[in-house]
């Protein structure tokens, strides 16, 4: 019983150790977008990184990942790799290396990480402690121009249908959209991201009908207002 309630405890103070050293680097190193849209017609885009730490000192390493989850040489992040020290500013330059590979009548989709090591106090070297890297993902979005509809209208002509306890999220645009905030009736369901000219569907609690509602998430990672679903 005594050896059960100390794992316990240890358990218990090694994951709040944990949070303080995760807060404390996400502190640290921070992007500047929530997401980074790339028009096809530029040769490339920047993002911002930054280190709020006063003292703190980051290895900050970058790549670009698939849809699928794989590392992409279509796109090409420089620097690929920097040393941040406290209260400085970085930008990461996105260059498009797809030689026109990539569909023009939708977006493709791909993956930025940024990934934080903090620098070792030299002084604690021989004592045990715990860091932790930390790694930001957000969406790379590749739009080509001259896409038929606006992006910031995108989300009002999502429609919408039910059946088999599943609602389904049908989108006849170009674009990606993330759903938010989806509710039917008084019931909330999970967000959802639906690909372009595609459809995606999320599970309905038992017993849920009534309105649809829901919002999206707009380029620069804000919401936009809320809208009653239409079904189909």
């Amino acid at each position: 019983m005594a050896n059960s309630i100390f794992s316990q405890t240890l358990l218990a103070l090694t994951l709040v150790f944990s949070c303080l050293c995760l807060a404390d680097a996400h502190a640290g190193v921070a992007l500047g977008a929530t997401r980074v849209v790339y028009p096809s017609d530029q040769k490339q885009v920047s993002l911002a990184v930054s280190n709020s730490d006063t003292k703190g000192r980051y290895l900050v390493y970058s790549w670009i990942e698939n849809s699928e989850g794989e590392k992409d040489s279509r796109f090409v992040i420089t620097p690929p790799l920097l040393v941040m020290d406290g209260k400085k500013e970085n930008i990461l330059r996105i260059i498009d290396a797809t030689n026109g590979s990539l569909p023009k009548d939708r977006e493709s989709l791909f993956w930025i990480t940024v990934k934080a090591i903090p620098s070792m106090d030299k002084s604690k070297e021989k004592e045990n402690t715990l860091q932790l890297a930390i790694s930001s993902r957000i969406k790379l979005l590749y739009r080509p121009i001259g896409l038929k509809s606006v992006s910031h209208k995108a989300y009002e002509q999502l429609r919408f249908s039910s059946g088999e306890g599943l609602l389904t999220v049908i989108n006849p645009t170009p674009y990606y959209l993330t759903l938010t905030e989806l509710s039917m009736g008084n019931r909330a369901l999970g967000n959802v991201m639906v690909s372009p000219k595609d459809t995606a569907s999320v599970k309905l609690p038992e017993g849920s009908t009534g309105e649809i509602v829901y919002q999206t998430v707009n380029d620069y990672g804000a919401l936009t207002p809320k809208i009653k679903g239409i079904a189909k």
